[in-house]
Parts: structure tokens; sequence; C-alpha cells
């Protein structure tokens, strides 16, 4: 059971039960959709396995602290945002 999952379906749901009830214009158009996702997210949660933790790069890569791609330990620019990459014995 996803447990973070459940605690964020019911804080969806409830926050779009205060959105029915307040009844202001804007608030008042999300209060259903807020409600069904809600419900959807708490009933699915106990159907899904939890993560088996943080993801790890391959073996002589690291992750772009800009954007998340893979790259090469030696480079130092990232290929995808061109970001410059911490030096060797950083991060």
């Amino acid at each position: 059971m996803r447990s973070q999952l459940f605690a964020a379906g019911l804080l969806t749901f409830a926050t779009g039960l205060v959105f029915y009830v307040l009844e202001v214009p804007l608030v008042y158009f999300w209060s259903i959709p807020f409600a069904i996702v809600g419900g959807m997210m708490a009933v699915a949660a106990p159907f899904m396995s939890e993560s088996h933790g943080p993801v790890e790069p391959p073996e002589g890569y690291r992750f772009c602290p800009y954007c998340s791609t893979i790259v090469p330990i030696g480079q130092k620019n990232c290929g995808h945002c061109g970001g410059a990459q911490p030096l060797e014995g950083a991060g």
C-alpha cells in the first residue's frame, strides 16, 4: 500500500468537499474534479506496492543537478541542458 498516495487522496477529497461547501464561484468549479480524483487516489493506493527506494545512476555516471539527465562523470557540461557539472570530488 502506498500510504503517501492514500493520505494525498484523502486530503484532495477533503479539499474538494470544502470547495463544494464554500460555493465561491471559482472554487466551486473545482470541487467535483478534486473530490473524484482524490477518491480515485485513495481507492487505488491499497492496490499499489511501495517504491523500492531512490534511483541510482549506472556505474560511471551521475545525474545532472539541473535536469536529472544521466551524464558521464568526467563530462564538464550536460549534453541535454548544457549545465556545468560539479567537480569530481563534489556531490
